[in-house]
């Protein structure tokens, strides 16, 4: 294969945030000077400075074309490893600003705690690389190294903490990895030789075509890609590692996981599917389709159960898997994207404050928020919002919107029985989030609700709240991302 061409304004991003990554750990390993808070200050400032430099670009970008690693081909368009076009920009945007909100989170926590910190922006900045090359990636060898980009980093960084906790969630998660890279090498190898090739565009092209003895192994293989995003994403059956990974992990590591990480793993099973594995008409989207089903059923009622409040999260998180698979099933993906990002918003507000409760009542349960309307409430309420936002009801209107879309472009693909599912999951998500709302409006015991929040806490929960209000004003904002 020889390289024709390439468009670096395509790369820029995933670039720009290798360097970033590269002068925190070298800043890090030279600082001499100042006390530990002064360069966690710098380090983190070089962090997000660099996030923000990219989002500007992606704004400026919006509506660019920029094809990278290109080659001609005899007939047709032209074959590309990467593409910056409008749904590359709208996953990049959700990324970048899930990246700035762990960023601003950590500046809240990490100072006091015995975490490296230099390491850990840096494996920060490291999956973002790898999050933002999987959301562009247009053919099966880019996707899978992207994907292992973002993985690799995490696992560190779940390990953070260096205590047996960690270190066993840490273990989990990368052999869950492992085993769904395997599942998806192994589908990616048969699919190749179907069809003679890694883009996806050609894959889709050749797809319908091939024999009819073939089509079997096409399905088996295109399959086994799925199964294995649906590891990374912890789609139902694939999710038991989930739960005790976000409550093994630092706080702002499980705030990272379930925003960025995730939203990664969304962003390549999007692209596979809308460009690549399972075009319009495929079987396998059907089979997405009951992936999401079960995903929402089974985390949504797994979350009722839930007496912790990063495990409720963790399930819902399952639950909201579910509720995003569902669009992505028929193909729409600006149905995607808009929820993505209220998703983002929403989820990264509820960990900052969980953040904040938990570095004053390590236990984390849900009768640690009692009485916080009443003695905390500004923090009360933002997160009571938050809880509602995630559930769809009023006044959180970006939820209801973002529903409302997935269930139009489920129906209009004519899957009736995955919105009645929907419906159900709907119902019990109420169940979920309102008995989280209720502990937090509850009487206090003994024990008064008390916490003190510092500035860079107040700040992410505070823009979180803003974008949220902003996005239930303007809901044609969230689907603009797409265009």
């Amino acid at each position: 294969m020889t390289i024709t061409w390439t468009d670096w304004q395509a790369t820029a991003v995933p670039l720009l945030l290798a360097l970033g990554a590269i002068a925190v750990l070298l800043i890090d390993a030279f600082w001499s000077t100042g006390t530990k808070q002064h360069k966690h200050t710098v380090i983190s400032l070089i962090t997000g400075g660099t996030i923000l430099f990219c989002l500007a670009f992606v704004v400026v970008q919006r509506n660019g074309f920029k094809p990278a690693f290109c080659r001609t081909v005899v007939e047709g368009p032209a074959e590309c490893s990467l593409v910056l076009e409008p749904l590359t920009i709208g996953l990049w945007a959700v990324l970048l600003i899930g990246g700035l909100g762990v960023v601003g989170l950590s500046m809240y926590r990490l100072l006091s705690a015995d975490i490296p910190v230099g390491e850990y922006h840096f494996l920060l900045l490291s999956a973002l690389v790898g999050a933002t090359v999987l959301a562009g990636a247009r053919d099966l060898a880019t996707v899978v190294i992207a994907l292992e980009v973002v993985s690799l980093p995490t696992f560190a960084m779940v390990a953070l903490n260096r205590d047996r906790r960690g270190s066993e969630a840490a273990m989990k998660a990368f052999l869950v990895s492992v085993l769904s890279t395997a599942v998806m090498l192994f589908g990616i190898s048969y699919l190749y030789g179907v069809t003679g090739s890694l883009y996806l565009q050609t894959i889709a092209t050749r797809l319908p075509g091939i024999d009819p003895d073939l089509r079997r192994v096409a399905f088996a293989a295109g399959l086994f890609v799925i199964v294995g995003f649906g590891f990374k994403i912890a789609a139902v059956p694939f999710h038991g590692w989930l739960p005790d990974t976000y409550a093994g992990a630092p706080i702002e590591v499980t705030t990272f996981l379930a925003v960025v990480s995730k939203s990664a793993g969304v962003a390549g099973l999007l692209v596979l599917v809308t460009f690549g594995v399972a075009p319009s008409g495929s079987e396998l989207r059907l089979v997405v389709a009951i992936l999401a089903a079960v995903t929402m059923t089974v985390g949504n009622l797994a979350a009722l159960r839930q007496q912790e409040a990063v495990r409720l999260l963790a399930w819902s998180s399952i639950g909201q898997v579910g509720f995003l698979l569902a669009p992505l099933a028929v193909g729409d993906a600006q149905a995607v994207v808009g929820y993505l990002a209220a998703y983002v918003v929403v989820t990264l507000g509820a960990f900052g404050a969980v953040a904040v409760v938990q570095r004053h009542r390590p236990g984390g349960l849900l009768s640690d928020y009692r009485g916080m309307i009443r003695s905390e409430p500004g923090l009360g309420a933002a997160l009571v919002f938050f809880l509602v936002v995630l559930a769809g009801l009023p006044p959180g209107l970006a939820g209801l919107f973002t529903k409302f879309a997935a269930f139009q472009a489920v129906i209009d693909a004519h899957l009736g029985w995955l919105a009645v599912v929907m419906a159900v999951n709907v119902m019990v998500g109420l169940a979920v989030y309102l008995r989280w709302v209720a502990e937090i409006f509850r009487l206090p015991a003994d024990d008064p609700f008390s916490v003190d929040i510092e500035t860079p806490a107040v700040a992410v929960i505070s823009a979180c709240v803003g974008s949220a209000v902003v996005m239930s004003l303007l809901p044609s904002a969230l689907f603009a991302l797409v265009t």
